[in-house]
């Protein structure tokens, strides 16, 4: 596909000297066309800075910005071809939703007859057909939000951006605006950059993403091969729900070279093809999501310790293990597992889901080590 956007050593910093604080960090990357991208992170980690300087909102401390090989880094917003939804829907309360989807065309000069087709139009992809003479205060939020999106998208911009538009609706709108946002992507095949705090939107809805940390885009990837592959243990901390166990290792060195892994009193040894990434390593961090983990008798063979709380989650239950020098894990099983709170338990699991994190770094050393 053809790059529509990249960004080049992008960089933002606010506030005056000796009270600086990075909002993004040497950012550099390319967006292609008709790809649906995810800015991901928690809460000041940049993401929303780095879209408020693609739509021009922003002016970039340093870096550029181009826009289908053009230069744009300068270019007021309203000479760049991009539309945005904010995370604050605000439609004009007293206008229709008519007038509220048209109101960039009428700006823009247009006839009343072409603007009505228009929004007809966008209305119809939208499903929101029949609500185009209510206000928006007659509307539920989902629908808000799909009035706004059409407002975005009507005057047909090669890239939309969408700040967090979810973060304001219940559970259940989510997940179906969710669905509205990909089938309404791929119908007008814009370019979208989405911004969200939700890891779940993230992994459900992008082609690829960046997981970003205090400003910086810790990895770029397609969803598989960020939960596959994390470049770190944020990434891999971040991704997935729950959150991945982390556990503390020691790695210990044979006469003969061989190196083992020492997790909680479990020996596992290391094949000889990660020796070199583990080199010079007396500690480590390991990590294992909670579906990785099975609940089995106790025995010289598996990680136990106590059931500590056991919360019902419908088809599957959610326990709280606590094993060697009260550390905590998390556990994801199936509900008809008869295990209850207070009883002792061996936590099994394939030493191929199991991920070995540089104790001091955070970098990953390896992805399993079966």
């Amino acid at each position: 596909m053809t790059v529509l956007l990249k960004l080049e050593n992008l960089r933002k910093v606010f506030g005056r000297k000796g009270h600086e604080v990075i909002g993004v960090e040497e950012l550099s990357m390319e967006i292609e066309e008709r790809e649906f991208f995810t800015f991901v992170g928690p809460s000041g980690c940049g993401k929303t800075t780095t879209l408020r300087m693609i739509a021009g909102l922003e002016m970039p401390t340093s870096g550029r910005i181009y826009f289908s090989g053009q230069d744009i880094t300068a270019l007021p917003p309203q000479r760049r071809d991009i539309a945005m939804v904010f995370q604050d829907i605000a439609l004009f309360p007293y206008m229709t939703v008519r007038q509220n989807i048209g109101y960039p065309l009428k700006i823009a000069g247009l006839k009343k007859t072409a603007i009505n087709e228009k929004c007809e139009e966008i209305a119809g992809i939208l499903g929101i057909y029949d609500k185009l003479d209510m206000k928006p205060g007659q509307l539920s939020g989902g629908q808000q939000q799909r009035v706004a999106i059409g407002r975005a998208i009507i005057k047909e911009p090669k890239i939309l951006l969408l700040d967090e538009p979810l973060s304001a609706l219940d559970a259940r709108l989510r997940t179906e605006m969710r669905t509205e946002i990909l089938r309404i992507h791929r119908k007008i095949e814009t370019t979208v950059i989405y911004v969200t705090h939700d890891q779940v939107e993230a992994m459900t809805m992008s082609t690829r993403l960046a997981v970003m940390d205090k400003g910086v885009a810790v990895q770029i990837d397609h969803p598989k091969g960020i939960f596959r592959n994390p470049s770190n243990q944020t990434v891999a901390t971040f991704i997935g729900t729950p959150a991945m166990n982390i556990l503390p290792a020691r790695v210990i060195v044979g006469a003969n070279g061989t190196k083992t892994l020492d997790v909680a009193g479990l020996k596992l040894p290391v094949p000889s093809r990660h020796y070199d990434r583990l080199s010079g390593c007396e500690q480590a961090e390991v990590g294992l999501r909670p579906q990785s983990i099975r609940l089995v008798q106790p025995s010289s063979d598996t990680i136990n310790g106590k059931v500590m709380l056991k919360e019902p989650l419908g088809l599957e239950n959610e326990f709280v293990v606590e094993v060697a020098q009260g550390m905590r894990l998390v556990v994801v099983a199936q509900d008809d597992l008869a295990v209850d709170e207070g009883q002792e338990v061996g936590l099994g699991f394939n030493p191929a889901d199991l991920y070995v994190f540089h104790v001091e770094t955070q970098e990953t050393l390896c992805c399993g080590i079966g």
